[in-house]
């Protein structure tokens, strides 16, 4: 089909006139605890665009498959908060249990997965009717949270049981259990879902897990306080964010070793792969600030203002 020069006049028009949260995709949505606010950065400029009042203390992020709703956890106000991505507001509160902190998303989109703190346990609930399904009795403390790419296993970090939980999704029962570090936090998986690896706080490690039976396969020495962690480059490199020295530790996944240490800001928590899988955005606590790191030349490229209390844990950039 040719179009003449009027109606490719009309095309480059209504491109134009196309809502700049279009063009301005993926965003990244970085709860700033201390503020009770969500900062959202358009990551093609690197820009804070919005920031949106949650109230409750928000920490964990999820963010649906499809990119339009974000869920930013309240431990404070015992749930979480939706918000829709296309208009960049909060729709509502969903009130779940006292100490709702780490939150996941199903790769599918029927369900968000909560952990909550004080009582020791996992919820679902309906993505569409935000009703709480049920629940998982889990180890002490349940922090991170990850879903197996084939929507099959919930894997969850028990933080004062030092162990890591392998739930069956179809059955809603626990499959195993396998003690790690101490004081397991922050939790990845690598897109085939072969493995897990968790970020142990208290001994400064980070350990290798086979996603199918929960087998140790190595543990890795990195630096003080390791929070949070995240693939890059094809699940080449693992970035692993250090509180207490305002780094990020650098794991080459085929040798597993430590191959640098970067310098962010002060205590950095949170930490995601932009869509690109070559940037990786990190949350840093005391300065109100994310940082992006180049994850091919290992280099910070950039540094966001955001709010007091950035802690983005979880999944904070939409994969579209």
């Amino acid at each position: 089909m040719v179009l003449n020069k009027f109606t490719k006049l009309a095309v480059i028009l209504v491109a134009a006139t196309l809502p700049n949260v279009i063009s301005a995709r993926p965003f990244a949505y970085i709860s700033n605890q201390l503020d009770d606010s969500v900062s959202i950065i358009n990551t093609n400029t690197r820009t804070v665009v919005k920031t949106l009042t949650v109230k409750g203390k928000p920490a964990g992020v999820a963010i649906s498959p499809d990119g339009k709703r974000v869920y930013v956890s309240t431990p404070e106000a015992g749930g979480f908060s939706a918000i829709d991505a296309e208009k960049q507001a909060e729709i509502r509160h969903v009130e779940v249990s006292s100490g709702a902190l780490g939150i996941v998303a199903a790769p599918d989109g029927k369900f968000i997965y909560i952990a909550d703190w004080y009582k020791d346990s996992v919820y679902v609930v309906d993505a569409i009717t935000f009703k709480t399904l049920g629940s998982v009795t889990v180890g002490k403390s349940p922090s991170g949270l990850v879903v197996s790419p084939d929507n099959r296993w919930l894997f969850v970090a028990n933080r004062l049981s030092n162990s890591v939980t392998q739930i069956d999704l179809h059955k809603m029962t626990i499959r195993n259990t396998t003690l790690v570090g101490s004081h397991p936090f922050g939790l990845a998986i690598d897109k085939k879902g072969t493995r897990i690896y968790a970020a142990n706080v208290q001994s400064d490690d980070v350990t290798v897990l086979d996603a199918q039976n929960l087998k140790r396969i190595a543990t890795v020495k990195v630096n003080l306080l390791p929070y949070a962690l995240t693939l890059a480059l094809n699940g080449k490199r693992l970035f692993v964010t250090n509180q207490d020295d305002g780094s990020v530790s650098v794991i080459d996944t085929d040798s597993l070793k430590e191959i640098r240490l970067i310098r962010v800001g002060d205590k950095p928590e949170g930490i995601y792969t932009h869509p690109d899988d070559k940037h990786v955005y990190v949350a840093n606590w005391f300065d109100g600030t994310v940082s992006v790191i180049d994850a091919e030349s290992l280099e910070v490229s950039d540094t966001i203002k955001t709010g007091e209390g950035s802690r983005a844990f979880g999944q904070f950039i939409s994969n579209n």
